[in-house]
């Protein structure tokens, strides 16, 4: 597997993990033209402020341009990603290489005898691709289902969004650095590592039904279903999803109380799981309050 390809591929799968929803399915444009959508804006901030909760892949047909999205990304002057997507070359190079363990350092001697037998059953090719990885990084690098292969990143909405302000001339930010970003599953516990690794491997046959029933969520901007759908993955392993969800929500509101300080017309593009449920960006800014209104 070359570094371009993993860099396509790491970027997808740490999309999942990092709380937000895949489309693996299409749906009609009057789907998304009607009702609510995962955008939300603070009406008492000082100057326009809005929230997209983003699907980071997708197919080239399952965006359609939505006029209330496009009209908040026209009136926007600044934006702020997960991270700065100047830096998406830089994340992929330094992604590969915290995947691997040290040299003379295997799996095998990481995690449980079972669960690295399974692995070894389930290896259709390429034995020695995945024995000097992290079991976090198997899960995000490795581990494919069928029918994923149209689905990129290059249409997700956070690359569109970003393609928009560039055509601008619009600044761009990250709310995480790449070391903050990659830390996020490079620095959790080995006990952790391998759980991650068991939810990609023992839920990964109902992934695509369950895609598809969030992606549905999401297009209506629908966020107590997309939320109670993850909730029993959260339950199963709580500091993991910890890591992956609250805390780097509570860690960015820092910056986003600064964007909104700053009485600029801005716009703030992260996963959509990462405004839902009680520790959400939502619920956190609605705490501190801002008074918050779904378009």
């Amino acid at each position: 597997m070359s570094c371009s390809s993993v860099q396509r591929v790491a970027k997808y799968w740490i999309a999942l993990a990092f709380g937000s929803v895949c489309v693996l399915a299409s749906a009609a444009s009057a789907a998304q033209d009607s009702g609510t959508h995962c955008l939300w804006r603070v009406t008492n901030a000082p100057a326009p402020f809005y929230l997209l909760g983003s699907v980071h892949a997708l197919r080239p047909q399952d965006y359609h341009k939505t006029p209330v999205i496009e009209q908040a990304i026209t009136q926007s002057q600044q934006f702020f990603f997960e991270v700065d997507p100047k830096e998406d070359e830089t994340f992929g190079k330094k992604l590969v290489e915290v995947a691997k363990y040290p040299h003379g350092v295997e799996i095998k001697g990481k995690i449980d005898p079972k669960t690295y037998a399974y692995l070894r059953k389930i290896t259709v090719s390429g034995l020695g691709l995945w024995q000097h990885l992290h079991p976090w990084a198997i899960a995000v690098l490795l581990l494919h289902s069928p029918g994923y292969e149209q689905v990129s990143m290059r249409y997700g909405i956070d690359n569109y969004v970003a393609r928009r302000a560039r055509y601008y001339s619009k600044p761009a930010y990250g709310l995480e650095t790449v070391d903050e970003h990659i830390r996020v599953l490079s620095g959790i516990h080995e006990i952790e590592e391998e759980v991650f690794l068991l939810q990609s491997l023992v839920h990964a046959d109902e992934d695509p039904k369950r895609f598809q029933e969030e992606v549905a969520a999401w297009k209506t901007g629908d966020t107590e279903p997309l939320y109670a759908m993850e909730l029993p993955r959260i339950k199963e392993a709580p500091t993991v999803w910890w890591r992956l969800l609250d805390r780097r929500n509570a860690k960015w509101i820092p910056k986003i109380e600064a964007a909104i300080k700053s009485r600029k017309p801005t716009m703030v593009v992260v996963g959509a799981l990462h405004f839902c449920g009680p520790h959400g960006v939502i619920a956190m800014r609605t705490a501190r309050g801002y008074k918050i209104e779904q378009l």
